[in-house]
C-alpha cells in the first residue's frame, strides 16, 4: 500500500529591510508631525485673538473645527512646491498629522481660554442664603422671614478668575420697589457672622413688608462677562 505523501510545509520569508526608505519616510513623517504642531500653535494663537479682542467667540470655534483641512490643503500646497513629499501619502498618513493639529489646537485654546491668559466664563451662581439675629447672634435661617425684620440676603458667586462687581434689583408683588444697588463681599469678622468665601450681601436694616419678592443678581468678572440669576421668596 503506498504512503501518503506528507503536506509540504511552506516556509516564512522576512521581506528585505530597506533601511534607507524607513530613515527617509521616518524623517518625513516626525517633519510634517512638527508642522502640525506649530500649525496648532498658530490657530490657537489667531482664536486667542479673537476671542480676546473681539466678539467673534464662535468664529473662533469654528475655525478650530475646519483649521485641520486648512492643513491638508497646505501640505499638499508644500508637496506641488516640493519642499514636502506627500506623493506617497495615503488616507491613514493624512489623518494622522490632522487629527495631531486639532488635538494641540483644543488643549492650547483650552489653555488660552483660562486664567491666568483669559476668562471667557461667566461668573457662576451657586446658592441665596438669608441670616437673621436670634437671641442677639446673627445665623444662616431657612426659616421664613417676619415682616419688618431685619435680615441680610446672600447671594455666592464664583469666577475663573475675580468677580469685579455683583449687584441687585428687586421687585414687590411684581413692582419694582429697588434699583440696581452694589452688594458688599463679606471679608473675615464681618458684622453679621457671615461664614464662607465668594458671598456678596445686602442688609435690609428695617426689614420688608409682607409680600412677594423677586430679586434679580447681576455678577461681572474683571473680563466684562455677566451673568444673571433670579430668586423669589415671601416675606410674612
Amino acid at each position: 500500500m503506498a504512503k501518503k505523501k506528507g503536506k509540504r510545509e511552506e516556509t516564512f520569508t522576512f521581506p528585505d529591510f530597506d533601511e534607507e526608505e524607513y530613515i527617509v519616510r521616518e524623517s518625513r513623517d516626525s517633519k510634517i508631525a512638527l508642522f502640525a504642531i506649530f500649525y496648532a500653535v498658530a490657530v490657537a494663537t489667531v482664536s486667542y485673538s479673537l476671542v480676546r479682542m473681539t466678539d467673534f467667540d464662535n468664529i473662533a470655534y469654528y475655525l478650530g473645527f475646519i483649521a485641520p483641512y486648512g492643513l491638508y490643503q497646505l501640505l499638499k500646497m508644500l508637496g506641488e512646491l516640493k519642499m514636502v513629499d506627500v506623493s506617497k501619502f495615503e488616507r491613514k498618513n493624512w489623518f494622522g498629522p490632522m487629527f495631531m493639529s486639532f488635538i494641540a489646537w483644543l488643549g492650547l485654546f483650552i489653555l488660552f481660554s483660562n486664567p491666568p491668559f483669559n476668562d471667557i466664563a461667566k461668573p457662576d451662581f451657586q446658592g441665596v442664603e438669608t441670616y437673621t439675629k436670634i437671641d442677639g447672634e446673627w445665623n444662616i435661617t431657612s426659616d421664613n422671614i417676619e415682616s419688618d425684620t431685619p435680615f441680610v440676603l446672600i447671594i455666592v458667586v464664583k469666577d475663573n478668575w475675580e468677580v469685579d462687581q455683583v449687584s441687585m434689583a428687586g421687585s414687590k408683588g411684581g413692582n419694582g420697589f429697588m434699583n440696581d444697588v452694589s452688594l458688599v463681599k463679606s471679608e473675615t469678622n464681618n458684622p453679621y457672622s457671615i461664614e464662607g468665601e465668594n458671598r456678596y450681601y445686602y442688609f435690609f436694616e428695617e426689614g420688608l413688608d409682607s409680600e412677594a419678592y423677586s430679586f434679580t443678581f447681576t455678577a461681572k468678572d474683571t473680563e466684562g462677562n455677566v451673568n444673571t440669576t433670579t430668586t423669589t421668596f415671601s416675606v410674612g
